[in-house]
């Protein structure tokens, strides 16, 4: 009995609308980092749409002069669930040490626990987390107050200068950045290592 027509349609139909589901929205941004006016490394930046879940990185390596050479490997990945955060791993290799930083919805409350170069910090919180540091490098954080420092595993003020200018400040550190268009262009970081600046490449 040959097939009707109607039913290939169906089946075609089923099946495309199964393999474009299945398809992961990606967007991905280049930066250079720069010491002193010199490119020192690269930084990729994407964010990934499957579904209800977001995925953000950051995965970037320099090396500089420091009295040495130093060299960092650092990367971040940070899942959303329907905009709310699940949990983030920031993972770096460099010339003084690798350290992990992690924090993860456990019930109804997210486990810390954070290490960098000279720094440790483990806790609990229990208020939600709707914004995180990654965030700011694919959106103007227009009307946002706070966010989550992944390294860190601590609350960052977020402080409007003007159209297209943010400070945050945590820990007694300030990064600058700047957007045009709802694009980053520039962010000044601090840094227990050196201050740098990471720029978009056009």
């Amino acid at each position: 009995m040959p097939i009707k027509v109607s039913s290939l349609t169906f089946l075609f139909t089923t099946v495309l609308f199964f393999l474009l589901s299945s398809l992961k929205a990606q967007e991905v941004i280049d930066f250079d980092i720069k010491l002193a006016g010199f490119t020192i490394g690269q930084m990729k930046a994407s964010k990934t749409l499957a579904q209800d879940t977001t995925t953000y990185r950051l995965d970037s390596k320099v090396s500089f002069w420091l009295f040495g050479t130093i060299k960092v490997d650092y990367h971040t990945e940070v899942k959303y669930h329907e905009g709310v955060f699940i949990n983030s791993k920031v993972s770096s290799k460099t010339n003084r040490g690798n350290f992990i930083s992690k924090i993860w919805l456990e019930g109804n409350e997210y486990k810390i626990d954070a290490n960098g170069y000279k720094y440790e910090h483990k806790d609990i919180i229990k208020d939600p987390i709707h914004h995180s540091a990654v965030r700011l490098f694919f959106e103007d954080p227009k009307g946002i107050k706070v966010m989550m420092a992944e390294n860190l595993g601590k609350f960052s003020e977020i402080r409007s200068h003007g159209e297209g200018i943010y400070t945050t400040h945590i820990e007694g550190d300030e990064n600058k950045y700047y957007y045009q268009n709802g694009k980053m262009l520039t962010v000044s970081m601090h840094n227990p290592i050196k201050n740098y600046e990471v720029k978009r490449r056009e």
